[in-house]
Parts: C-alpha cells; structure tokens; sequence
C-alpha cells in the first residue's frame, strides 16, 4: 500500500514540474529533490540496467563528466562548483526519464500540464502588466520588465514549444471536447501575444520558423497548392497585423542590418552589436585552448579578460558570457566538451529526422535556434528546460502518445 503512494507521487512529481517550469525555478530544486528520493522506493531492477545502458543516457551522463572534468581544473572555485551545480540535471533527469517505466497517460499529463502553466504564466504577466500600465508604467508590457518569472528570450522559447505541442496533440485528444478544442485555440491566441509581449528577437524568430513547419507537419495530409498559398498568406497577413500592433519588437531587428565588427561601437550593449563583438573575441578564445578549454569555472572570466583588452567596455561593465552555447562549451571545455553538447543537439535533429520523429526534431531544432545566442545552460531555467524536454522527447514517439491511454499501476 504504501508503495502505491509513493509510486503515485513519483509519476505526480514531474507532471508538477512541467507545470512550475513557466514561473521560474525557485520552487523547482526542492521539487526534483523528491522527486529523485521517491525514486529510490520505486525503481525496478531491469528497467534500471536497461536504463543505464542507454546509449541515450550515456550521452547525457558523458557531458556532465566532461565538465566535472574542466571543473576539476579550474581556478574559479566557486563559478565551477555553481556550474556543477547548474548542470546536475544532465544526470538526474535522463535517469528519472530512461530507468523507469512511464505510462503514456503519464507523459501526457505532463504535456497538458506544461500547457497549462505557460498559460496561467502568462495570464498573470498580461495581467501584471495591465496593472502597472494603469499607474502610468506602460513599458511593463515589454520585453524583460513584462517577462517576470525569467529572461524574455527562454520564456517566449517555452510558449513556442507550447504552442507546438497544442498543434500536435490536443486536437486528435480532446476530438469530442469541443470546449478544450477552443480553448485550446484561446491557448495559443495568448501564447502569440504574449510572445509578442515578450519582444524577445530569438522568441519572433522561433516562432517565424517553428510554426509554420509544425502546421505543416500536422496538416501535411491536407495540403494542396490553394491551401498552401492561403495558409503562407495568412501568415504573412498575421505578422504584419502583428507589426502594426507591435511596432517595438520589430524596431528591434533594425540592429541586425549591415553588422561588421569594424563599425559597431565597443562601447556598446545593443543585444545583436554586442553579440557579434563577443563572438569574435570568443572565436579567439577557442583557437587559444581548442583542445581542453580553459575549465568551465574560468571561461567567463578569459572572457572578460579578453573584453578589457580589448576595449568592449560594454561587455566588459556588464559582463556578459559568450551569449552562444557552442562557443561557451567551447571555450570552457574544448573540442571534446564541443562534441559532446553538438550530439545531444544537432545529433538529435539529425535522429528526429531519420527515425521521422517530429517532436524530437522540431525541439532539437528550437534548441539549437536558441543555442546560437545564449548560453542557455549557465542558467537553471534553459538547463532545466533543455535536459528534461531533450529526455521527454526522445523517450517516446508522437504516435505512442496518440494511443489508448494506459492506466497508472
């Protein structure tokens, strides 16, 4: 009996972090701590052996020993030990995810439960922001000063992830439930704005590329070439309402055009200038220490260093990381940290591709979008989001969450 409870509660545990997940990660450590300890009463000997055979495991459990390893050789004490720290959910969710036994029912919950909270997350921000604009502060409806819970970028990265699981899931389940059909499209009207909201030039970007693939993944078996052109000039039609109505966010991108490190400002801080002069100082960094990386507890600071000589006093007074994944790895933990992280990301789309499993690919392909400009995995917040989902995602297929629903033992 008491096992039953506990088993309960394990299965209970990771459909409330996907709900927690959207409003930050302060509720989320003491969360994954029982999580893990009620594991422990529940774990099954032969799916635990399978589980840790796992090439899929192995993958994750490989990165992380690399950067025990870098860290290991730092001379930042403190910034390795918070980068173990950051990264210990490289361990804990592919075991959670790949030594036990989940019911589909289970795995579905989890999605509808991450839904779910990216939507009361976003009611309250929309709400937040109502209020503060009636005091005369309307510049809490954008950008970082709306996004509250977590930086814009991730948050607007969620809903797009959120926005593709509606699509693909909740019109083949809720096919009798007319009134979870509309709200679903409530759910994703809310997710748009307020992905707009965000003005996040990654989060537009994401979803510029994300949608359209999703709606023709799902809808592929009804295209024709009317339907194609309506739905492409839809989407054009929609984007420019949305610029009419979002002028801000769109102002945004003007940054973008004719960059050159030769003409933009080191004093800078402009997200996309300031961008392209950290990557070419990190560009630098990694020729200098291909091969081992200057430990992950010390790569921000040869960033900095590298910064103050060269004159970026932008980056340098802000102090800002390689606002890239890849470079961050990079410089950090070398060539060999490099290719460990490129094969749990581009690996994976390149295996969502050949095995036509679209939910791993289009998450992979978010992922990556993402990893081009910001180190995700120095945050908690991108780490949690980033390890569980890559986990989820390559577990199981569409098609097996599509299937009879299997009770709980």
């Amino acid at each position: 009996m008491i096992r039953q409870y506990i088993q309960k509660l394990f299965y209970f545990f990771p459909v409330l972090f996907c709900f927690c997940l959207p409003f930050g990660t302060i509720y989320i450590s003491p969360l994954i701590f029982f999580w893990v300890l009620t594991s422990f009463f529940v774990m099954k000997r032969e799916p635990l052996i399978q589980g840790l055979k796992n090439p899929k495991f192995l993958a994750f459990i490989l990165f992380f020993s690399l950067t025990v390893l870098s860290s290991a050789f730092s001379s930042n004490v403190p910034e390795a030990l918070f980068s173990l720290e950051v990264k210990m959910a490289f361990v804990l969710f592919p075991f959670l995810v790949f030594c036990f036994q989940w019911p589909v029912d289970i795995l579905r919950r989890c999605i509808i439960s991450f839904v779910s909270g990216c939507f009361f997350a976003c009611t309250y921000l929309i709400i937040r922001s109502i209020l503060y604009a009636l005091n005369g502060q309307p510049e809490y409806f954008f950008y970082t000063k709306f996004s509250d819970f977590i930086h814009a970028s991730y948050f607007a990265m969620y809903l797009v992830l959120a926005i593709i699981l509606i699509i693909i899931f909740y019109f083949d389940w809720f096919k009798t439930q007319k009134n979870i059909q509309v709200s679903s499209y409530v759910f994703i009207s809310v997710f748009i704005v307020t992905i707009f909201l965000c003005s996040s030039k990654l989060g537009l970007i994401s979803f510029i590329i994300c949608l359209p693939l999703t709606v023709f993944y799902y809808f592929k078996h009804f295209l024709n070439r009317k339907r194609i052109f309506f739905f492409i000039a839809s989407f054009f039609l929609i984007m420019v309402l949305i610029g009419l109505f979002f002028p801000g966010l769109f102002s945004r991108f003007n940054s973008v055009t004719s960059l050159s490190v030769n003409k933009i400002d080191k004093n800078s801080i402009e997200s996309s200038r300031v961008r392209v002069l950290i990557w070419n100082e990190a560009l630098q960094l990694v020729k200098t220490h291909f091969w081992f990386g200057t430990g992950v507890g010390d790569a921000n600071d040869a960033l900095y260093h590298a910064y103050e000589e060269n004159g970026l006093t932008g980056a340098f007074e802000h102090k800002f990381n390689a606002h890239n994944q890849f470079f961050q790895t990079f410089i950090g933990m070398g060539i060999f940290g490099f290719l460990s992280l490129l094969y749990l990301t581009l690996g994976k789309l390149i295996s969502g591709i050949k095995s036509a499993n679209f939910l791993l690919f289009i998450f992979s392909l978010l992922i990556i979008l993402n990893f081009v400009v910001e180190s995700m995995l120095q945050t908690a917040a991108g780490v949690l989001f980033f390890t569980f989902f890559a986990c989820f995602f390559d577990l199981i297929r569409e098609q097996d969450l599509k299937q009879t629903i299997s009770p709980i033992r």
